[in-house]
């Protein structure tokens, strides 16, 4: 959820296609209506806002963006949210920040891979959110970061005496978690959007504590590798592996939540939860003609809460395809329809920007 907002912006481009001139060489404003649409959320719209700059005239350093939104979806859900990426100068230094406020009516099936399609149950929460990461250059293609993140969720409300009520799980009631944590990156990629080549990879740990003014002890680790690589007529191969993992007592919003536009598409984001999960994404890249492209992908994966859940009869599978328009032509920054199913009852329909991974 919490990347929501810069997809609703950028598709806002639509209107406005700025040329990279544009954007490089002076400050641009932009205040634009925006619409998506996903399974979470159904149909969405609201008011985005932003602003491109740059810290330096070094032509190497891409422009900033710092960008606000609030919408309102179909489901009963609201969001008000801002993000940013600042490059520093030569790109030694790179700040990330998310900051928002969300009212949002959920699903739940329980924890675990093997939950039910019967067992749906609403619930919904209200929460706060904030989370800068500061990444700084150490040498060629390498960088490290620190990172803090705080999350305050309150006002859950569930059925008495449901699947949500009578599973087992931490968050149930008000409750804060706040921890510091680091992160090493490694990245080849000749482009941030739709690279043709190159690798990428992260792994970032974050510590909640009590000392640290968290309500749970909560350890979680993310590890993201990514690997790009050209065929013949500018076709590409991606590939993705990530695991998202967290030990100790980890409450209801950090918990791990399989499927969704970034993940197993087609799969629900949350229609399987548990402490951790594991996916594996492919996706072959076509450009078709002009500003216009397609991609076909696959994927699987599944939660677990201790290693003995992990095994093939577990997996989830999920595929698909889609089409992309390039907003931004040169940066190859695309809005994006995808279509992804996993099972009669697990499919959907996506309208949204940027890719996958």
């Amino acid at each position: 959820m919490h990347r929501i907002f810069l997809i609703l912006f950028l598709a806002g481009v639509l209107v406005v296609r700025p040329n990279k001139d544009s954007i490089v060489k002076k400050h641009r404003f932009l205040f634009l209506p925006v619409i998506f649409k996903s399974p979470e959320t159904g149909f969405a719209g609201g008011i985005s806002g932003a602003v491109y700059f740059k810290t330096t005239k070094d032509s190497l350093t891409r422009p900033s963006i710092v960008q606000a939104i609030t919408l309102f979806t179909q489901r009963g859900q609201n969001v008000q949210a801002i993000e940013g990426t600042v490059y520093f100068p030569k790109e030694n230094n790179v700040l990330y920040l998310q900051t928002s406020h969300a009212y949002f009516p959920d699903k739940f099936w329980g924890l675990g891979p093997n939950t039910k399609d019967d067992w749906r149950e609403r619930y919904a929460f209200e929460q706060f959110y904030f989370y800068p990461h500061l990444k700084h250059k150490f040498a060629n293609h390498f960088f490290a970061g620190l990172l803090y993140e705080f999350q305050y969720v309150f006002k859950v409300s569930f059925k008495e005496g449901g699947i949500f009520d009578t599973t087992q799980l931490f968050g149930k009631n008000n409750y804060k978690v706040s921890g510091t944590g680091v992160s090493c990156s490694y990245d080849t990629r000749n482009a941030a959007y739709w690279p043709t080549k190159g690798f990428f990879s992260q792994v970032m740990y974050t510590g909640f504590y009590k000392s640290f003014l968290s309500d749970f002890d909560v350890s979680k680790i993310i590890v993201d590798t990514r690997f790009f690589k050209s065929t013949f007529n500018q076709q590409v191969i991606a590939l993705q592996a990530y695991s998202y993992i967290t030990i100790g007592n980890s409450p209801l919003r950090e918990l791990a939540s399989l499927g969704g536009q970034n993940n197993l598409r087609g799969i629900y984001s949350g229609r399987y939860r548990d402490n951790s999960f594991y996916s594996f994404i492919g996706e072959y890249r076509i450009p078709v003609y002009k500003r216009f492209a397609c991609v076909l992908f696959g994927g699987m994966g599944s939660v677990f809460y201790s290693k003995k859940e992990i095994s093939i009869s577990n997996l989830k599978y999920s595929y698909g395809g889609g089409l992309r328009y390039a907003l931004l032509k040169n940066e190859h920054l695309n809005f994006r329809i995808d279509y992804g199913y996993s099972d009669p009852r697990n499919k959907g329909l996506y309208f949204t920007v940027a890719e996958c991974f």
